[in-house]
C-alpha cells in the first residue's frame, strides 16, 4: 500500500486528473486530500466528481476541510456569516458556473453532503493532516484547536510531542516548491505549491508526496482561472 497527501486542489480537475495518473493509483492506495477542492480553478464540479468517483470505486480517500469549501457550504445556509458573504462575492459565481447553476441552492445534494461530511483533520500514526493549523499552544492540539486554526491558520513552529511524535502535513499557506521540498526535512509540511498561481517563480503546481519514502510528484496547472 502506498500512502500519498495532496495539496489545495482548488478547481484545477484536468491538473488532479493527471496528477492521479502520474501516481499509478492502486486500490488500498491510501488518499490523503488537504481542502480547497473549489474555486478559483474552472472546473470546482469536476474535482468533487472526481473525488467521489475515487470513493464510489473504493479507493482509499481521506479528505479534510478547507476553508473554500467550508465558506461554500456555509453559503447554503440562510444565516449568512462574513465568511459565506466573502465567498459569494469572490468567488461564488465562478464556481457555481461549473455546476451550471446561478444559486448555491440548486446544488445537487450529492455535492452538499459530500462538502458537510469533511472532517477537519485526519490521524494517522505518523501524521496529522490538515488543511490550516494546530493551535500548538493548547496542551492538546488534537482536541483543542478551533475551527479557526484547522481551517485558517498560518504557518508555525509544531511541536511533535503535543500530537503523538506525529508529522504535521497542511495546505493552505502558499510555498514555492523550495520550501515545499525543505518542510520535508522538518515537523510541518507545507504541500500548497498555490496551483492556479502560474505566474509567479516556482509556482502554479499541484502537489502529491509519497509518505513512505518521502519523494514528490508534481504537476503543472493545467486548467482554466475562474477567480483568483
Amino acid at each position: 500500500m502506498n500512502r500519498y497527501a495532496i495539496g489545495d486542489i482548488h478547481g484545477g480537475c484536468t491538473t488532479f486528473r493527471t496528477l492521479l495518473d502520474k501516481l499509478n493509483l492502486r486500490q488500498g492506495d491510501r488518499i490523503y486530500l488537504l481542502g480547497d477542492y473549489v474555486d478559483r480553478g474552472s472546473d470546482s464540479k469536476g474535482v468533487l466528481d472526481t473525488i467521489l468517483h475515487l470513493m464510489d470505486f473504493g479507493y482509499d480517500v481521506r479528505p479534510v476541510r478547507g476553508n473554500h469549501d467550508d465558506m461554500m457550504l456555509r453559503s447554503y445556509s440562510d444565516d449568512h456569516d462574513g465568511q459565506s458573504k466573502m465567498w459569494l462575492k469572490c468567488w461564488g459565481e465562478g464556481t457555481l458556473r461549473s455546476f451550471g447553476v446561478s444559486r448555491i441552492s440548486d446544488l445537487p445534494l450529492r455535492y452538499l453532503t459530500l462538502l458537510d461530511a469533511l472532517p477537519l483533520l485526519q490521524i494517522a500514526d505518523d501524521f496529522v493532516f490538515v488543511h490550516g493549523a494546530l493551535d500548538m499552544y493548547r496542551d492538546d492540539p488534537l482536541t483543542q484547536s478551533s475551527r479557526t486554526d484547522m481551517l485558517w491558520g498560518d504557518l508555525g513552529m509544531v511541536d511533535p510531542s503535543k500530537i503523538g511524535g506525529r508529522k504535521l502535513v497542511t495546505g493552505h499557506n502558499i510555498r514555492p516548491l523550495q520550501l515545499i521540498t525543505a518542510s520535508l526535512r522538518s515537523n510541518r509540511i507545507n504541500l500548497d505549491n498555490g496551483a492556479f498561481t502560474t505566474m509567479q517563480p516556482e509556482m502554479g503546481n499541484l502537489v502529491a508526496l509519497n509518505l513512505d519514502t518521502m519523494e514528490l510528484t508534481i504537476q503543472k496547472w493545467l486548467d482554466g482561472v475562474a477567480r483568483e
